[in-house]
Formats: C-alpha cells, structure tokens, sequence
C-alpha cells in the first residue's frame, strides 16, 4: 500500500490539547493508511487577520515541543518557504512535489469544508489529496453528503477503508472521509484572551510549548495585544 501522510494545518496560535488530540485520534482512526500527522502552522493565512499572529518560528518552536514526544506526529514548517499568501492548493502542490510517492489527506472542520468554493482552487485540491473532514457544531452526516454533491455534481459515495466513516469520491480523483471524533472544545483566542487576563494556560498548552511562551512573553504580549 502507498505511504501516506495526514495534515493538520492552522495557525497554532498558540498550539494546545484541541489541536494535539485531533492529530493522535485521526492518527489512530486512520491506521496503516498514514504514517503520522504533520501539523502545519501557516505563514500567511490568506482568509484571518494576521494582526494577533505569533512570528512563524515561535509558532512551529513551540508545536515542535508539543509534540516531541509522540514520533508519529511532526511540526512541518513548508508553508515558511514560499512568499506570498499560505494558500493551501500551493502548499500541497509543493508536498507532493517533495515526496511524489505520498498519499495526502488533508484534515478540516466541516465548517471549513463549506467554504471550500471560496479558497483559491479550492474546488481542485481532490487532485492533490484526500480530504479527512471532522464534524463541527451539529453537522450531521447528510450535510457532509449534500455539501459533497454541491461542489462536485458528480460525486458518489462509496464503501469506506476507514472503520466507523462515511465515505465519497470526488471530481478529481480525491475521497473525502467524514468521522466521528469527539471535540475539546478549546479555542486559540479564549486562550490568547486568559494570557493578557494573567490566568494560566495550565492543561490547555503543553507544558513544553507554554515554557517557550513565558520565555517570549514580550513577543507574545506585543502580539496578542494589538
């Protein structure tokens, strides 16, 4: 069976128990179909403000110690390489570039999966990957299969590799899988918002990643304060 590769992108801003639990369940659900997760912090995310962003490398510093400690699951910093917008057709262009023999699967909130249409190229990223969508708010399994078929007229579903998902092929090549995984609700700007309160981050941010808060902690004050 072909290599393949998960990732998980965002902007780990800063990176906590929200992030890191999604990456070990889709690692877990997923099986000998992936050799690990990449969790992907962007660079410039075309469709946020960047006004409360970290800098790049204290962002990818800190998901490094995050997960130093779990060798299925690495920080990859490609977005950093290239100028301009972190849109996300030309990171997975360049991944597959960088190692042509891996299979993608691309992981986002059904929110997200929504949107898709308004990402650039978003409607073609099932040529460059799988998509691994994970219900968000009370999107069921028959919002996944008619937002599918909106997008891809010509899209179908099919019997599942994946124990416990749903299952659809789409126009160019690419699945898109929706699980069942449960949810910590942890947002990155509740956390942003308890630092400039001066309460803990205790259990939310892994304790190497916070230490590397507390020692950049003008960096993050002139940041998150704007």
């Amino acid at each position: 069976m072909q290599k393949g590769r998960a990732i998980l992108g965002g902007s780990f801003n800063p990176p906590h128990i929200g992030h890191l639990r999604l990456a070990v369940e889709v690692f877990e659900v997923l099986g000998g179909m992936v050799d690990g997760v990449d969790l992907m912090p962007c660079a410039r995310p075309p469709h946020k403000d960047i006004a409360h962003l970290l800098p790049f490398n204290l962002r990818a510093d800190m998901v490094d110690a995050a997960v130093a400690d779990m060798p299925f699951l690495r920080c990859n910093r490609q977005e950093v390489l290239r100028d301009g917008a972190s849109y996300t057709w030309s990171t997975l262009r360049d991944c597959r570039k960088a190692a042509p023999d891996t299979t993608f699967y691309f992981v986002l909130g059904s929110p997200d999966f929504t949107l898709l249409p308004s990402w650039h190229r978003g409607n073609e990223l099932p040529s460059l990957c799988h998509f691994v969508i994970v219900p968000r708010h009370k999107d069921t399994v028959k919002d996944f299969v008619e937002t599918a078929r909106s997008f891809w007229p010509n899209a179908k579903e099919r019997p599942s590799s994946v124990p416990d998902a749903r299952c659809m092929s789409l126009t160019g090549g690419g699945l898109a899988y929706f699980l069942s995984l449960p949810r910590l609700d942890v947002s990155a700007s509740y956390l942003r918002n308890l630092w400039l309160a001066g309460r803990s981050l205790k259990y939310f941010v892994p304790e190497s990643a916070l230490r590397l808060l507390r020692e950049s902690a003008r960096i993050v004050d002139a940041s998150w304060r704007v």
